[in-house]
């Protein structure tokens, strides 16, 4: 019976391969040692793709041992491609390092599982977020801070739109199912509550209209703000490019109060961030416990309760949490200064 590739010694693939190299008939010689044509065939075509080699370690290709140099090299594929399969990660290891041995995708799977480097959903990052331009404008952004902190009581101002249906993104479900939730499909009107804090005080002033923010309405809420400040105190606004503070300039605040525009792409140095995120928090949970009430209601009645609500939870906006907001944004202002790049 003819022998198959895997039976077949090494010194018999050698004499088979070295008579193809000669220009012998190997085939011939593969019939007289009792070898198939077929798999004459194989011991050629797998030698001449291994630049000769016939003998293989035991196991195959999956026992070759994964060098230091792959495994980084593999690590900066996906470094730099999060977005390749398994495949093309191998492909462009064999581009990167033409000499190292072969491997197959499980083997890099286990590679990448064995660096906790697992599957996630991608996300799109704006080329300007890191750019070299805003990175400098991070770095002249801390360093103003840091030089007036004795000088101006910092204030940061933001808004954020709420209606009805503000809600949970995520939930629970089995193992295999999704997690879905019955809505309707329209929204209703929008609320849009704005806040003023700054590290002592915590929440030092807000308001909550109907409808979007425009340029006019904020600047007008600006003037608002410079008369609950201490009339004695230099006080610097800081708040973010949204095209509603594209005229604050033209807001006429008196002499002491001054405008500082956040960073571009910058949301981890604007502690209103947080402030909106533990509010948010809560209306969320106390929309869930009467939203199916507030259906029930007339329109006017329901925006006036989302607005009770929303005034009722910005007690949460407190200084301890602003004060703790604050010392998170300083754990930032090393890698501004550093002009590192911020992927938050």
């Amino acid at each position: 019976m003819p022998a198959v590739y895997s039976k077949i010694c090494t010194a018999d693939k050698t004499r088979i391969f070295q008579a193809y190299t000669r220009g012998e008939d190997y085939i011939q010689l593969a019939r007289q040692m009792g070898i198939k044509r077929t798999t004459a065939y194989q011991i050629v075509r797998r030698a001449l793709e291994h630049d000769g080699t016939v003998a293989f370690p035991r196991g195959g290709l999956r026992s070759v041992k994964m060098s230091q140099e792959m495994l980084e090299t593999i690590i900066a594929i996906v470094s730099d491609h999060p977005d390749y399969t398994l495949t093309m990660i191998n492909q462009e290891l064999r581009v990167r390092l033409p000499g190292a041995p072969h491997v197959t995708p499980s083997t890099i799977s286990n590679v990448l599982k064995g660096q906790l480097i697992t599957m996630k959903k991608l996300e799109d990052v704006p080329a300007e977020r890191n750019s070299e331009r805003t990175k400098a404008q991070r770095r002249d952004f801390a360093t103003r801070l840091l030089q007036n902190a004795q000088r101006y009581n910092f204030i940061y101002i933001d808004e954020a739109g709420i209606n009805i249906w503000t809600k949970r993104t995520r939930g629970r479900a089995r193992r295999g199912d999704h997690a879905v939730r019955i809505v309707q499909g329209r929204r209703g009107q929008n609320l849009t509550m704005t806040f003023v804090v700054n590290v002592l005080n915590g929440l030092v002033y807000h308001e909550l209209h109907q409808g979007g923010m425009t340029a006019e309405h904020f600047n007008q809420f600006l003037l608002e703000t410079s008369l609950k400040c201490n009339p004695g105190q230099e006080v610097c606004f800081i708040f973010d490019n949204a095209r509603a503070h594209g005229r604050a300039a033209e807001a006429n605040l008196p002499a002491q109060f001054e405008i500082q525009y956040l960073p571009p792409y910058s949301p981890f140095l604007n502690i209103c961030e947080n402030a909106f995120a533990l509010w948010k928090q809560a209306l969320k949970t106390r929309l869930a416990e009467v939203r199916h009430d507030l259906l029930d209601q007339p329109f006017n009645e329901r925006m006036a309760t989302l607005a009770q609500l929303a005034e009722q939870e910005t007690a949460v906006v407190t200084p301890n949490a602003m004060a703790a907001a604050f010392r998170g944004m300083q754990a930032y202002m090393p890698r501004c200064f550093d002009m590192e790049n911020i992927l938050m």
